[in-house]
């Protein structure tokens, strides 16, 4: 079982309906896959009581074998875009044979839209078996009880991507994830 919550903010606003003021299906899309994904145990809530403010959240509930992402493509004006993000991450797994995880992920795109190296920030039940590699780049979540703000400066970030040429990287894919077992 997966909860993920997330607001997005920043000083010029490049995702639009980030701070999800209106409904997330304004400039989001939602992709689902796996077993059952029609069957109510993916849920997309968007609502103001998540976190103690006055903002709107998005949340993620996902259950079973499935996968779920909340997510836009970004086209980005040069590399020294700031991303911010606020988010909440949980994972639970009622079986020790499956994994949860969540994650806010950055996915990097060439001018094809070809996905070229990505960076999740998440958090992961025992036996998730993501692992730093060149073009992946992991930033495990201090704890799933809190609300956590991450800010990441794209050029500096893709630093950490070393099969990743900042060159190629045109856009970038926001999204929420959330996916039990091997759907990863």
């Amino acid at each position: 079982m997966i909860f993920s919550l997330l607001s997005f903010s920043s000083a010029r606003e490049l995702v639009v309906n980030g701070d999800f003021e209106l409904p997330p299906d304004s400039g989001w899309q939602v992709v689902r896959w796996g077993l059952f994904p029609d069957t109510g145990n993916c849920r997309l809530r968007w609502a103001h009581s998540f976190e103690p403010d006055r903002d709107f959240e998005a949340q993620i509930h996902k259950m079973l074998h499935q996968g779920m992402k909340l997510f836009q493509r970004v086209a980005l004006p040069s590399l020294d875009v700031e991303f911010s993000v606020s988010c909440r991450l949980t994972a639970k797994s009622e079986s020790d044979s499956l994994f949860a995880a969540a994650a806010v992920v950055l996915e990097y795109l060439n001018s094809e839209d070809s996905l070229l190296g990505e960076t999740r920030i998440y958090v992961a039940t025992r036996g998730c078996d993501w692992r730093n590699t060149p073009t992946r780049h992991l930033i495990l979540a201090p704890d799933s009880l809190n609300w956590h703000d991450y800010r990441l400066v794209i050029r500096d970030e893709l630093e950490s991507l070393p099969g990743v040429l900042p060159e190629r990287v045109k856009a970038i894919r926001v999204g929420l994830l959330g996916f039990v077992s091997d759907n990863c």
